[in-house]
């Protein structure tokens, strides 16, 4: 064991009566909710109303954490169907999540409606009816007066009177939301909660590659440690690499995103990009034996998948621009406005 390492945590789970807390969960729940703060506070910047966000993570967070979902329950089975199951798991994996997310939040934007109109705000009256609040001008008759007045004009048959309007829902009002800005909005956020899920795999011991000897490697202890690796004590911190990408890329992401006024959907891409080439590059440092499917690992022919993805949709929009900011009083809805 080299004399510099990262030693891994003593304990990952803790118990509290009946329940039963693991870190690695603790650390994805934390992750979503750092995410869902920095993706409510952008959106509102750009000029969103409050709850959008919320609104989108309620259905996008469960579809995307599906195939992670998938995978952590079957990551005991052995043979069979369920092992082929777990090979497609790890090849959708990454590419599900993205997939499933976008859809549900999608489909999300499309229910949830929110207006300019505030909740409260009083609607405007119809051209030629005067207002219940109206003050009376300089010099105008008064009450009286205007009864006489009024009373000496020729009688002229009723106005129509105009149709009810319809009911409408309660709440906001107006046009339906836009799924560009809540992405684009979304896309650092994601990055950075990604980064604080990522140390659960330090307290669970998972998620290290070779055996290293640098000064920042990470300790395993000899119960965790894989077949045909025993008598190695310290390994690369592939969960530390994780992280730092992924901090890196929220980073560019925003600033990429503030310096070329990008759109939502643009920014989304360029989170997508970004992650998949790390996962790509990190995958040659991880210990495993995947199944080989097109001449490349599984995990790896997933995120191949998505950067070439995102890489030709980023190819095909190259021309797409934000003009202006949306001001602050008005929705980002359905006209363009920048995500930052």
């Amino acid at each position: 064991m080299p004399l510099a390492y990262v030693p891994s945590p003593s304990r990952s789970t803790w118990h509290l009566g009946l329940f039963t807390f693991r870190a690695q969960a603790l650390c994805a729940v934390a992750g979503i909710l750092l995410a869902l703060w920095i993706a409510g506070r952008r959106y509102r910047a750009a000029g969103g109303p409050r709850g959008v966000i919320e609104e989108v993570a309620a259905w996008a967070v469960p579809a995307g954490l599906a195939p992670a979902a998938l995978g952590a329950l079957l990551a005991q089975a052995h043979g069979g169907l369920w092992q082929a199951v777990r090979t497609w798991d790890a090849v959708i994996g990454f590419p599900g999540a993205v997939v499933f997310g976008t859809f549900a939040a999608w489909l999300a934007c499309r229910r949830l409606s929110v207006g300019t109109t505030r909740p409260g705000t009083p609607s405007p009256t119809r051209p030629g009816t005067p207002s219940p609040t109206r003050p009376t001008r300089p010099g105008s008759l008064s009450r009286p007066s205007r009864r006489r007045y009024q009373s000496r004009r020729p009688k002229y048959p009723a106005r129509p009177k105009y149709p009810a309007r319809p009911a409408r829902p309660s709440g906001l009002r107006g046009r339906r939301t836009r799924l560009g800005p809540v992405a684009g909005a979304a896309a650092p956020a994601i990055a950075f909660g990604q980064a604080v899920a990522a140390a659960g795999d330090w307290f669970a011991k998972q998620g290290f590659g070779h055996p290293s000897s640098l000064w920042w490697a990470v300790a395993i202890s000899p119960a965790h440690r894989p077949s045909g690796y025993e008598n190695f004590a310290t390994f690369q911190p592939i969960f530390l690499y994780q992280a730092l990408w992924s901090v890196t890329t929220g980073i560019g992401v925003a600033w990429a995103g503030r310096r070329f006024a990008l759109p939502g959907e643009r920014v989304f891409a360029l989170w997508a990009a970004g992650y998949a080439a790390g996962g790509f590059t990190l995958f040659w440092l991880g210990i495993g034996h995947l199944p080989v499917v097109l001449g490349l690992r599984a995990g790896e022919l997933g995120d191949a998948v998505v950067l070439i993805g995102a890489i030709v949709y980023l190819a095909r929009t190259r021309h797409m621009r934000n003009s202006t900011y949306q001001p602050t009083q008005e929705p980002a809805l359905e006209s363009d406005s920048p995500v930052m």
